[in-house]
């Protein structure tokens, strides 16, 4: 029995990983969207926040330099100034809102952008001003809950961004916020080092994942991009709610 419990553990984690991944891989957003909703069936929440920064970070910025040439680094800037605008925001969220309504919040932010995404068919233009204040939303969820995509996600697709566009940016965004919320969970004296650990164990796996979706990319379409997207958010939330019932 413990032998089952200890397999469980190691291949869970990295079964979800390697799935996150690779949606990452393809769309450029994902990871956390696919993961956070199951890995707070076996992790405290607040672990899974850390844990979503530091290995979004090492899948991120291998990806990251794989994608350079299509970003949009003026957009990409102005995203990740308002982030670091709404990071301390979370990080007070993180600190003193307690696991479990943590685990709600999670799920209810997940409902609420599937919900918008859904009513809202608007078209939306691209501003600066627009752009910092969705960076601020998405930094602020990513230190409280380690969910910066929905934000992000809506207002792409809003603004209907092509999609090597889109997912080379948000790639490299991803990775300057999971940069700059490591580093201010380390000023805080937060302990990485658990984080750090369930890390490694998922890693390998992820990796796997990010080259599959790489390889499989030109082959996707622009609707069925939009479609993942859908797909990946619908089952977030579903997932979210199913595991606090």
């Amino acid at each position: 029995m413990y032998d089952f419990f200890q397999a469980y553990l190691w291949s869970f984690p990295a079964a979800i990983a390697l799935v996150a991944s690779f949606i990452q891989s393809l769309t450029g957003f994902g990871f956390a969207i696919i993961a956070t909703p199951l890995l707070i069936t076996i992790y405290d929440p607040k672990e899974v926040v850390l844990i979503l920064q530091i290995i979004s970070l090492s899948i991120n910025t291998v990806f990251s330099v794989i994608l350079r040439k299509y970003v949009d680094w003026n957009f990409v800037f102005v995203l990740s100034f308002g982030s670091l605008l709404g990071q301390p925001i979370g990080m007070a969220i993180y600190y003193y809102v307690p696991s479990n309504i943590l685990k709600i919040f999670i799920s209810v932010i997940i409902l609420l952008f599937l919900l918008i995404k859904q009513t809202s068919c608007k078209p939306m233009y691209e501003t600066r001003f627009k752009s910092l204040i969705v960076g601020v939303i998405s930094g602020l969820l990513n230190t409280s809950t380690a969910l910066a995509g929905p934000p992000l996600i809506l207002y792409l697709a809003a603004c209907n961004r092509e999609k090597t566009s889109m997912r080379a940016d948000s790639i490299v965004y991803f990775t300057v916020i999971s940069l700059t919320g490591i580093i201010g969970f380390i000023i805080a004296q937060q302990d990485l080092s658990v984080a750090v650990s369930r890390t490694f164990m998922m890693l390998p796996a992820a990796i796997v994942g990010l080259i599959l979706g790489n390889l499989l990319f030109p082959y996707l379409s622009q609707s069925m991009f939009q479609k993942i997207i859908f797909i990946m958010m619908a089952f977030s939330s579903v997932y979210t709610i199913y595991s606090i019932l």
